[in-house]
């Protein structure tokens, strides 16, 4: 029983930085004001129809509809409530009203017509941020403590399991899509992609008879019905299949990836567009966006050789095939791009490099780059990504690649480090290094 409890705490209450629950409260935040900002003259014209006024969900008590004078005011409320939301100001007040407010406008939004189910993941998850301390950090909040000498709070589990529910919510929206699919009349015929093939020739048909175009894919897949019964059972597998992604994090990050591709897919094939989904906002939680966006700080760059004194969890240090060019050629470009002088390096053929990665019990492979920060080693892509985060603009942009399985990165990774030699040669002779520059080599 004491292992079972202690899995269960070790995977639901695990430590997470507040700036990770931060940014989703900033996501979640952006998307519904977009939302509300772009479809605000369309939804006073909508709800000015009264008789098609049919209330759900928890207004469904409600016998007729708000006064259009009154929407209008309610509608420019939950706006102001949204941006005080986004930047975190006396949020445990506004943080719970505007989780509310979203929660009560999107029903009374889906009181008219018909019911849009795919924007409910983005209601749960703005009420669940809205109801813990996820402004913390990156906020107005945070700001003025910061102000009165705050510091700002380490990781903790307070800020990991409000992530943890918000992919359950995630995981359990599309199980439940995989579910109605089994339970509804054409069950298995969404596995085999028939039912799929015809859902896909009606909406083209409907698009036609109503004067627009089918979408771009359409007439290409049509003719080719293996393709349909390849999506059909992705499709299930994606959605009878996600709560696998709730048990380790890389499961997650794959699934998520998938997932957000298939919506992708959906909208070249029948050209319907899920935006929460295919930004891939839905799927924030799988991932450690706030890495993307950590500080860089300025290491003094007195650098003493003796391995013995060197403090590696303070200093980066990048280390790099001495005779390749293609490598070579990436330290001149970090050289000439980095926003601050933060890195240190050394040839991977060097004695200082030899100890660091026996320090960090790793062989020497010549066709990695290897990265060390913080007390952490990265190698391959995840090396180059990261450094990319102290590059100016635009090249730290590629640091997003990030979120790209690691594996699917290192692919492309080896293909290249294997041919480097073939392709960019070897080095012949030792660059020549400013002074400054030289200073920060650990093996010259």
């Amino acid at each position: 029983m004491k292992n079972f409890l202690k899995t269960i705490r070790d995977h639901w209450f695990i430590k997470v930085p507040p700036q990770r629950i931060a940014l989703l409260r900033i996501a979640t935040g952006c998307f519904s004001l977009w939302y509300l900002l772009s479809r605000f003259d369309m939804l006073q014209k909508m709800t000015a129809n009264t008789e098609a006024f049919n209330p759900v969900g928890i207004l469904s008590w409600m016998d007729k509809p708000l006064p259009s004078e009154v929407f209008w005011w309610i509608s420019t409320g939950i706006i102001v409530a949204n941006i005080l939301y986004i930047i975190g100001w006396k949020f445990r007040v506004t943080g719970p009203i505007f989780g509310l407010l979203v929660l009560l406008y999107f029903t009374y939004r889906n009181s008219w017509s018909m019911i849009y189910h795919n924007r409910n993941a983005l209601i749960i998850h703005v009420i669940i941020i809205g109801l813990v301390a996820s402004a913390d950090a990156w906020s107005w909040d945070a700001w003025k403590r910061k102000k009165k000498k705050y510091k700002t709070p380490k990781p903790h589990w307070q800020y990991g399991w409000p992530i943890q529910l918000i992919c359950v919510v995630t995981v359990g929206s599309y199980l439940l899509a995989g579910i109605a699919k089994l339970t509804g009349d054409l069950a298995w015929e969404w596995a085999n992609g028939s039912a799929m093939r015809s859902q896909v020739a009606v909406d083209a048909i409907r698009k036609e008879m109503l004067g627009s175009e089918a979408a771009p894919l359409f007439d290409f897949l049509f003719e080719h019905t293996w393709l349909f019964l390849g999506m059909g059972i992705m499709t299930f597998v994606l959605e009878l299949g996600s709560p696998l992604a709730l048990i380790k994090r890389r499961w997650g990050v794959v699934w998520a990836a998938l997932t957000w591709m298939m919506h992708w897919g959906i909208f070249f094939i029948m050209g319907i567009s899920f935006r929460y989904q295919m930004t891939g906002l839905i799927f924030l939680s799988f991932f450690e966006p706030e890495k993307l966006w950590k500080p860089s700080k300025k290491q003094n760059l007195e650098i003493s050789s003796n391995m013995d004194n060197m403090d590696t969890t303070s200093r980066p240090i990048i280390l790099f095939d001495g005779i390749c060019n293609l490598c070579n050629g990436w330290v001149r470009f970090i050289l000439k791009n980095e926003k601050n002088q933060l890195y240190h390096f050394a040839s991977l053929q060097s004695e200082i490099a030899e100890k660091l990665l026996h320090r960090n019990n790793t062989s020497q492979k010549l066709s990695s780059i290897v990265f060390i920060e913080n007390d952490t080693l990265y190698q391959k892509s995840d090396a180059v990504l990261r450094i990319c985060r102290n590059l100016n603009y635009p090249w730290s942009i590629i640091s997003v690649l990030l979120i790209v399985p690691t594996v699917l990165r290192n692919l492309a990774y080896d293909f290249v480090a294997i041919n480097r030699y073939r392709w960019f040669g070897k080095q012949q002779q030792c660059e020549l290094l400013s002074p400054e520059q030289k200073f920060r080599f650990l093996d010259l």
